[in-house]
């Protein structure tokens, strides 16, 4: 029983680490998300970010372990072990550092899908009337047969451009709200599509019928005695 106590203390205060960690990288992204959209000049509509519980990316793992090496830390250090407060905040913060740094999102707008990897790297985007297909990609390494809540897995949107060529945009981890954020954005996409087919459909309508009025043929010159004349005095009315 006496050694349930160091393992408890460990494990609240990794809990602790990774707990303060995410409220701080949240904060800073929200806030970076105000002041810099993803889409640009146009607002974003919706967002998916990656988060830390994806299970098979290497820089959430990392984020990951680090987070977890400092709450460790930090309960060696609780329990009477000194020195130890450098390597504590140099985990930690190489964690918040390495997590912001290596920041993946999505962004949709009403014209745009846009996507960034890393807190300084460019932006890429897509129109979506270039869009032909839209779908939701989810992978897993174990539990396939298992409810997604039950088994963690990654998830991200896939982009099927007019030409045919595939683009993956970056993954997040299923749980926690991550699945729901990719469907919605892969909805709202979906929708902008359908505004766009239907802006098409009408344009071609309108075209074809301005074709079929140019074929019509002109009508008939109108007869000179069938001319009204302006200045002529009306039947029955004398002056």
């Amino acid at each position: 029983m006496d050694a349930l106590g160091p393992v408890l203390v460990g494990l609240l205060a990794a809990i602790a680490a990774v707990l303060l960690e995410r409220a701080v990288v949240l904060a800073l992204r929200a806030l970076w998300l105000r002041m810099k959209p993803v889409s640009g000049e146009h607002a974003d509509s919706c967002v998916y970010q990656r988060n830390l519980w994806a299970p098979d990316q290497p820089d959430t793992l990392a984020v990951a372990a680090a987070l977890v090496c400092s709450g460790v830390l930090l309960a060696a250090q609780l329990r009477g072990i000194s020195g130890l407060i450098p390597a504590i905040a140099l985990l930690w913060l190489g964690a918040l550092a390495w997590d912001l740094w290596t920041w993946e999102r999505v962004g949709a707008s009403v014209k745009f899908v846009s996507w960034q990897r890393g807190w300084r790297k460019s932006a890429r985007r897509v129109a979506i009337s270039d869009l032909r297909e839209v779908r939701v990609s989810e992978k897993r390494r174990v539990g396939r047969d298992l409810p997604s809540f039950l088994v963690p897995a990654t998830c991200s949107l896939v982009l099927v451009l007019s030409d045919g060529k595939a683009v993956r945009l970056p993954r997040t981890g299923s749980l926690f709200g991550g699945a729901a954020s990719v469907q919605k954005l892969a909805d709202f996409v979906h929708m902008q599509m359908d505004m766009v087919a239907d802006n098409r459909r009408r344009a071609a309508a309108d075209k074809r019928a301005a074709a079929r009025r140019a074929m019509q043929p002109p009508p008939p010159p109108m007869h000179q005695a069938s001319k009204v004349d302006p200045g002529a005095i009306p039947f029955g009315i004398t002056r």
